[in-house]
């Protein structure tokens, strides 16, 4: 999972903070080409996540004595061809486990990111019983599937002094790091380096950007929180035919 960018993360909070070392970005007077607004495809309610919480691993998983999965399946593309989106995670302990979570449909992984638990307790001031670790990490890790989870693009914008400047914003940085994968020879199933993910040579192209913004405005999104301040939304692309990064905040 890259971790947020520090110019997404002060356009969320009323774009209030821009430290000495960041010059102010230009700002973007490229006229787009008039692009007719898509009719959204309905939300589908998405089918019910299976999962039992976190339990005993078999014996096959090793050190790891902990497991959790769950599944759901949505169709984002709106073509009655749904996506499964899948979290599996195990560890030795609730606060160590590894998650993944992947969207795919077929054999074909569309969207992955990967994160540890510790990350639920990282602003803890003071030692957590391990009883109350593994019921607040069981219930982070549930509410991934929740139905909270799935909700229009512009659902997740609420908070935003500029929804539409934080939407583009957001989609630039989504669109420079595709690049950087593309660059790379890189799927979306596939690690991209974090150097390269949390800095990528930024986009030109401000008519991909505007296009992308303007046809996922209201889109059905997936929400996920990896901990700490990290929360990220992805919307479906059937342009591009990949799932782009609509929201990434605290």
């Amino acid at each position: 999972m890259r971790p947020i960018p520090r110019s997404l993360l002060c356009l969320a909070l009323a774009a209030s903070c821009r430290g000495p070392d960041r010059q102010p970005a230009p700002s973007d007077t490229t006229a787009a080409a008039p692009v007719a607004a898509p009719t959204p495809a309905p939300l589908q309610a998405p089918a019910p996540a299976s999962t039992d919480g976190i339990g005993r691993c078999p014996a096959a998983a090793g050190r790891d004595s902990l497991c959790f999965h769950a599944a759901r399946d949505h169709d984002f593309a709106g073509d009655g061809r749904p996506f499964t989106v899948t979290v599996d995670a195990r560890g030795p302990a609730a606060d160590s486990m590894r998650v993944a979570l992947r969207i795919t449909r077929g054999d074909t992984v569309f969207h992955r990111a990967d994160w540890s638990t510790v990350m639920y307790g990282r602003y803890d001031a003071r030692p957590v019983s391990r009883d109350s670790t593994r019921r607040r990490v069981d219930a982070q890790l549930a509410r991934l599937l929740a139905d909270s989870a799935f909700r229009p693009v512009s659902a997740f914008l609420g908070g935003a002094a500029n929804r539409d400047r934080l939407l583009r914003e957001t989609i630039a940085f989504d669109v420079a790091v595709d690049a950087e994968r593309r660059r790379r020879g890189l799927t979306p199933a596939d690690t991209l380096p974090t150097e390269a993910a949390q800095s990528p040579p930024p986009t030109t192209d401000t008519l991909r950007v505007r296009t992308l913004a303007a046809a996922l405005r209201d889109a059905p999104a997936f929400r996920y929180f990896t901990g700490g301040e990290a929360t990220y939304a992805i919307a479906w692309s059937a342009a591009e035919h990949r799932f782009v990064v609509v929201f990434a905040c605290c």
